[in-house]
């Protein structure tokens, strides 16, 4: 074991960096719960590399997941290069995750979660492989929303499997947690449900921020946090050391107030006060280090942009740069990138001994997107006020390592009008306080900032019944499902996301799912501006694959949360060099070719090969996979041994108990039962000279034909219960069955669509009440006998016989199992299913024989 030190060294490839006493403590003592710590002391490092050091010296005890939850996109990339960087610097590439080398791969162990892109493709290898250690990066709207179990951008029937691996054996980190807003009391109230209702493997949350009152924390189910490391004061080697006091006493930030101030919302005045402000930016201004103008407000951001563009003229173009969260990812990032990177010299720029690039002469536009976490720094800050949190960030990118030896410079801009207008988009009384504290500071250097006083207001509580309910995935009769936004951010902060498309070039109705870097998020409050003039295109939830468009009209329906709009590239609203611009209706929105995911020509096992970029639907069994034909015997068997060795390795962190493996396995062995049903095999495309076995994959899968809806998981799990029904763990059993794909789960009734012939009694999910499934050999000596299948399970109240409906059974077993362990028992079927089929296709690339391996 090398010391700690050492590996902190190699892990920043630099043999001489030594960590913070407080870093130290991260990687050898038991985690706090919260961590407060001003800017600039390196929380991310302390927090990755901690949980690395553990994982490699302590692997049974430390969770295999870190979840770094960040409030802005603009940290994710950022923090995702960063964590890249130290598994490179460590080894980790030759590490594969075992027990011996227990970090995650550099390539497949690290997963950033921001939307986009998922509906289609096979699950990532963190989804895939559970027992194997991952970091997973994203923001707190994709991963508290598949905590929630309301995925953003991403299949809706994947839900149930990011919610049980996000919710055991995971450490949490919510970083920057000032900026969370409602997602803040989220994140303890889960953290006090899954205490409250039990997980497989313990679930660990830490809170980390500058500024941060532990008792914003205390909810109804969680109460305020005893274990606090506060940084420097409860570490006594920090609080002594040079470095540290360089940075939070000797750093000096003087403070006053900007004459430039805005005097209305108008576009004349927002126009009056950019030119004003440009003004006073371009006079002090000092050659050779940056100067960073912070708005509240992108639409002023870009305008006072535009005029010191106006001004600087070509020659001085590539010094300035404008940051915000409204532009697609490609372009965001080659704006951090410019931000982060060397910056051309300066004319008359003096040789200032700054430590590296992160001060050289430049000038940033940006908005809330760059007061947490970005690592800049800058000698002179123009801040518009904002809430004192927010301004305790952005006073961290001035002189933040101490490299201005004659001190920097802050000038705030007072919001003051008597509507409250310009205060947007936070609240004027919040403003009020932070003006009052700035009239008496005259230097924001860390140790002169008072605390805050003031938490942010509890608006909507995630309760347990708001869980439980959100355990069920299937949407309301009208298509629509428990909308998690107010859980997540505060109404004014929520999102939808928008791309554009050549509509000339193919019909809208037609067109290709996006990718991730397609994306561009829009604030809901936007949202008129943006469609006023547009006509925006959804997702049609009920659309089968193979039959019906992807994409309706949005029409007058008002964006929602995590919605994804398309938009005619050729209307405008959208420019590379400042992002989302409403008012700009030409040139045309630049548009890269786009190609199916899968690439042309390419063959969905399961799904209609013309189709096989479309979105997921109840109709679609593109989860199970593959380009030739398996038997379904074989492939019974398969999932069987997959079900089997995956359960074993979970078993030796303790994350199955034998009951529930037995529940596992026999439910791999009978999954896929249902495909013997005639509706089913009528959709498979036989080879020539098949034996006539049924099959459970096929290179050709015609959706056209059959039943429409037709579920094979629902005629399995029937079939099972019909003859199982009395062994101990089969109401378990045949949940795990019916869940497999997370289209049939807690609720059993037919789709609003879904219509049978005259004279059937009973129908769901293309099921029929008497359908005949035959003898299906279920590879191991067993077989599943032929069996007319009945549906009284669908039945409100008990059945005929005197069983329990199926909604009585599936609520009893959540009640019994909680929603965190149930989700993870369905998920494990459902992930030696995937590994199953992954393997079937290598055994056809290796020249094997009807998936024999």
């Amino acid at each position: 074991m090398i010391p700690f030190d050492s590996f902190f060294a190699r892990a920043m490839g630099d043999p001489l960096r030594a960590p913070y006493d407080y870093q130290r403590r991260l990687a050898l003592e038991p985690w706090p719960e919260v961590l407060i710590a001003p800017t600039g002391l390196g929380k991310t490092a302390a927090v990755v590399l901690g949980w690395l050091w553990q994982r490699q010296n302590a692997p049974q005890s430390t969770p295999l997941r870190l979840v770094l939850c960040l409030p802005m996109r603009t940290l994710v990339e950022q923090t995702e290069a960063q964590v890249r960087r130290f598994l490179a610097n460590l080894g980790a590439a030759e590490d594969q995750g075992t027990a011996e080398r227990p970090l995650p791969h550099p390539d497949d162990g690290v997963a950033v979660l921001m939307g986009g892109g998922e509906r289609d493709k096979a699950p990532p290898p963190w989804v895939r492989c559970p027992d194997r250690p991952a970091i997973l990066i994203g923001t707190q709207d994709m991963l508290l929303s598949r905590a929630l179990m309301r995925g953003y951008g991403m299949s809706r029937f994947r839900w149930p499997v990011d919610f049980a691996l996000l919710h055991s054996d995971a450490q949490w980190v919510f970083d920057e947690v000032q900026a969370m807003g409602a997602g803040l009391a989220t994140s303890a109230q889960l953290h006090g449900l899954r205490n409250a209702l039990g997980t497989i493997r313990p679930a660990r949350s830490l809170w980390l921020s500058a500024t941060l009152d532990p008792g914003w924390l205390a909810t109804v189910d969680h109460p305020a946090p005893a274990r606090v490391l506060r940084v420097p004061d409860d570490v006594p080697e920090d609080a002594t050391s040079p470095r540290v006091r360089r940075l939070l006493v000797e750093a000096r930030k003087r403070v006053g107030p900007a004459a430039a101030r805005p005097d209305g919302t108008t576009r004349k005045d927002v126009a009056a006060y950019a030119a004003a402000l440009a003004g006073e930016v371009l006079e002090s201004h000092r050659p050779g280090r940056t100067t960073l103008i912070i708005l509240n407000t992108v639409a002023r951001a870009q305008e006072v942009y535009r005029i010191l563009l106006q001004r600087l003229g070509p020659a001085g173009a590539d010094r300035l740069l404008l940051l915000h969260s409204r532009f697609r990812p490609a372009e965001r990032q080659a704006q951090l990138a410019r931000l982060t990177g060397p910056a051309t010299p300066e004319a008359g720029a003096p040789d200032n001994g700054a430590p590296d690039h992160r001060s050289a002469g430049r000038i940033v536009v940006a908005t809330q997107a760059i007061e947490a976490g970005v690592d800049v720094t800058s000698a002179v800050l123009f801040t518009e006020l904002a809430p004192w949190s927010s301004l305790v960030q952005r006073f961290g990118r001035v002189n933040r390592y101490g490299e201005c030896a004659d001190g920097a410079e802050i000038r705030w801009i007072d919001l003051d009008d008597p509507k409250g207008e310009l205060a947007a988009p936070y609240p004027p009384e919040e403003l009020a306080d932070a003006r009052r504290r700035l009239a008496s500071l005259t230097d924001a250097a860390p140790a002169n900032l008072p605390p805050p006083d003031r938490g942010p207001p509890l608006r909507h509580v995630l309760r347990r019944k708001d869980l439980l309910d959100l355990f069920d995935t299937d949407p309301d009769l009208t298509g629509f499902d428990i909308d998690v936004s107010p859980f997540i951010r505060d109404a004014r902060d929520t999102d939808f996301q928008v791309f554009w498309r050549d509509f000339a070039a193919l019909e809208p109705s037609r067109q290709p799912l996006p990718g991730r870097e397609e994306l561009c998020a829009v604030p809901i409050r936007r949202a008129a501006e943006l469609l006023k003039e547009r006509s925006g295109w959804r997702l049609d939830p009920m659309a089968k694959p193979g039959r019906d468009a992807v994409w309706m009209p949005l029409g007058n329906s008002r964006p929602w949360p995590g919605l994804v709009v398309m938009l005619d590239a050729a209307d405008g609203g959208y420019r590379p060099d400042i992002g989302l611009a409403p008012e700009i209706t030409a040139p045309p929105v630049p548009v890269s070719t786009v190609e199916p995911p899968d690439g042309p020509g390419s063959h969905d096992a399961e799904s209609h090969d013309t189709q096989s970029h479309d979105a997921e639907s109840h109709d679609d069994d593109r989860d199970s996979r593959q380009n030739r034909p398996v038997a379904l015997t074989t492939h019974l068997g398969h999932v069987a041994a997959a079900a089997h060795a995956l359960c074993t390795a979970l078993d030796r962190r303790g994350a199955i108990d034998p009951a529930a493996q037995a529940a596992v396995v026999t439910a791999a062995r009978w999954h896929d039962v249902g495909k013997a049903h005639p509706a089913f095999q009528e959709r498979m495309v036989k080879p020539a000279g098949w034996d006539g076995r049924p099959l459970a994959k096929a290179a050709a899968y015609d959706r056209t034909r059959g039943r429409a809806y037709f579920r094979h998981e629902l005629a399995s799990a029937l079939a099972y219960l019909q003859q199982r029904g009395g062994d101990a763990g089969a109401e378990l059993t045949a949940y795990l069955i019916a869940a497999h794909h997370g289209k049939v789960r807690l609720s059993l009734r037919a789709l609003p669509t879904e219509r049978a012939p005259a004279g059937v009694t009973r129908f769901a999910r293309g099921v029929h009440e008497g359908d005949e499934l035959p003898l299906v050999d279920l590879g191991n000596g067993t077989r599943s006998d032929p069996v007319a299948l009945t549906l009284d399970l669908m039945e409100l109240g008990d059945t005929p016989a005197g069983e329990p409906s199926w909604s009585a059974r599936a609520g009893r077993l959540l009640a019994d199992h909680g929603p965190f362990r149930l989700a993870w028992l369905e998920s494990l079927l459902r992930i030696a299913d995937w590994r199953a089929s992954a393997d079937e296709q290598a055994a056809d690339r290796e020249g094997g024989r009807d998936g024999e391996r």
